[in-house]
């Protein structure tokens, strides 16, 4: 680094950072779906728990249904403090007809 007239070679900055655990759990730790016929669909139920003292508002933004065949419901949710809710993922195969 160097400024004006001065340079260094080492530069200590201090700093302070506040680590905290995710406060929403799952109940799926992986979500697979398999092979379908391009008529058939699969879905998955998951429960997102809010483990934390404060509420939490929740946004998932999948992929545009045309590219992934993944549909999620609720898209936008608030999870009150010590509650939870379920979570629909929706795996339609139709979106690899290139048609579209």
């Amino acid at each position: 680094m160097i400024t004006g007239k001065i340079s260094a070679r080492e530069l200590k900055i201090g700093y302070t950072a506040n680590v905290s655990k995710c406060p929403l759990v799952s109940d799926k730790r992986k979500i697979e779906f398999s092979c379908l016929p391009e008529t058939e669909f699969a879905e998955v139920v998951l429960q997102l728990s809010n483990v934390s003292q404060k509420e939490y508002m929740v946004e998932l933004v999948p992929p545009s249904v045309y590219l992934c065949g993944i549909i999620v419901n609720p898209l936008v949710k608030t999870i009150p403090a010590g509650t939870s809710t379920l979570v629909s993922l929706k795996y339609n195969s139709l979106f690899r007809d290139l048609t579209h």
